[in-house]
């Protein structure tokens, strides 16, 4: 920070400041879902849930958060970034952005703006027995190993047995991975073209 200061208000590589991020009263929505633990993603929303309840937060999924956040939602960093300083209990300036800049391909050692985690896949991976989700999404608990991943791909007697209603005791996913990732690779599509 005491070399490059500029990196706490604007992006690190200088040409994703020009990336057009969603605003109005559909992305506020989002933020204030993602805030929350209300995105219908399950690891998202556990995530979420734990550092509301304890201000900590592991690093991979600070790292699931944050892409969801930024190339699923199609938010600014910034928002990010502001909210896990209000809450995280071992937060430190640097590394906050350091981390939330990764996330949105913005910092000076990145991940490709083409990398989106698919939350689905991290959870699967990262929480195969859904232990975490369960822990901090208890309304889910009652799903199978398999659907509480992905609770709107499950059977109706799936979630009837697990005592699940989408909508109700647990939301339907806000944006659907596909479709965002698409609409990502489109929106850094300015960087794209910048580097040509």
């Amino acid at each position: 920070l005491d070399h490059f200061p500029q990196v706490v208000g604007q992006a690190f590589k200088r040409e994703f400041d020009a990336v057009e991020w969603e605003t109005g009263a559909l992305a506020d929505s989002g933020f204030a879902a993602w805030c929350a633990g209300r995105t219908g993603y399950p690891l998202v929303d556990a995530a979420m849930a734990q550092i509301n309840q304890t201000g900590y937060m592991h690093n991979r999924l600070r790292m699931v958060v944050a892409s969801f956040l930024v190339k699923d939602l199609g938010l600014d960093w910034r928002r990010g970034e502001s909210y896990f300083a209000l809450k995280l209990n071992d937060y430190d300036l640097a590394a906050n952005n350091g981390g939330w800049q990764w996330a949105a391909s913005t910092g000076c050692d990145a991940q490709p703006y083409f990398r989106i985690f698919n939350p689905v896949t991290q959870s699967e991976k990262f929480d195969a027995s859904g232990k975490f989700i369960r822990r901090y999404v208890p309304q889910l608990a009652g799903l199978s190993d398999k659907a509480i991943h992905a609770p709107w791909m499950a059977r109706p007697i799936e979630l009837a047995e697990g005592k699940v209603l989408l909508g109700d005791t647990y939301p339907l996913p806000i944006v659907m991975h596909d479709e965002a990732r698409e609409k990502t690779l489109a929106r850094y599509a300015v960087v794209r073209t910048a580097r040509v």
